[in-house]
């Protein structure tokens, strides 16, 4: 694949002071480490939605608010459709076939209801397929920040103490001018979503044997299938390969490799960008 520039991005319309800060703001650091700096956090966070107070059904979910951006509110409800006693999955490690007792419902709550119906991974991926007819620029900044969404890169701590997302201000600013919406709701909302999609994934893996974030499975994987999707919309990686990728393990995910051909995929995150 040719190897991306600036003049690229300059080609594009985008301004050589938004193109360098962008790559300032999301740029990795060389050498760094990924998934050991994910780890302890989302260790932590996948602690605490642990203890999100659970209902006693399906029918009768206790609610949980995560994030807050204007009118949108986006919560888990407890339990998940995968914590009913008669939902069946095999335990990662001994095989046993139990159920999910600790998933979550993710949606969108606006003036105190629920935005559309449970989202898929596929009505999701069928979302970001449909950025592809408004703004390319847009679509690559989103699959950046999921990528570094993927490794927690963008969470800090809040007043709680307690791990949230916080976008990048000036790739989000960007970001929303290019891309305003994602399925009906606003662009930051739609990552909201995503981290707390990925949140669930995390909670499913410890519940079902990769106990305690210790591997790649769930968040991690969620996320960079995500990336991964975006960067075949961007005609920066294979669609054969990318389909490909959901008949290995791990099933149903089609990872992008976090570190071979990622800058020559996205560019601006690298710390040697020119």
């Amino acid at each position: 694949m040719e190897t991306i520039t600036k003049k690229f991005y300059l080609k594009l319309g985008i301004s050589e002071k938004d193109i360098l800060a962008i790559n300032k703001e999301l740029a990795l650091s060389a050498g760094f480490k990924l998934s050991p700096f994910a780890r302890s956090r989302r260790a932590e966070m996948l602690k605490e939605a642990i203890a999100f107070p659970k209902g006693k059904n399906q029918e009768k979910r206790k609610i949980t608010e995560i994030y807050k951006s204007g009118n949108f509110v986006i919560a888990v409800g407890k339990p998940g459709k995968e914590a009913a006693p008669d939902f069946k999955r095999k335990h990662y490690i001994t095989g046993e076939t139990t159920n999910n007792k600790n998933d979550m419902n993710p949606f969108i709550m606006t003036n105190g209801k629920k935005v559309g119906n449970d989202l898929t991974f596929g009505a999701l991926f069928e979302q970001i397929e449909h950025l592809m007819r408004a703004d390319m620029f847009g679509l690559e900044l989103l699959g950046m920040l999921i990528f570094r969404m993927a490794f927690m890169l963008d969470h800090n701590r809040n007043q709680e103490n307690k791990w949230r997302y916080a976008p990048p201000k000036l790739s989000l600013s960007v970001l929303k001018k290019r891309l305003p919406e994602v399925g009906g709701v606003p662009v930051d909302v739609f990552l909201y979503f995503l981290d707390v999609l990925a949140l669930n994934e995390d909670v499913k893996m410890h519940t079902l044997g990769h106990e305690n974030a210790q591997h790649d499975y769930g968040r991690v994987n969620t996320l960079l299938t995500f990336a991964h999707l975006v960067a075949v919309l961007l005609n920066r990686r294979s669609l054969a390969k990318f389909a490909g990728a959901f008949a290995r393990p791990p099933s149903g995910m089609a990872p992008l490799p976090k570190i071979k051909g990622l800058f020559e995929t996205y560019p601006l995150l690298s710390p040697d960008f020119r």
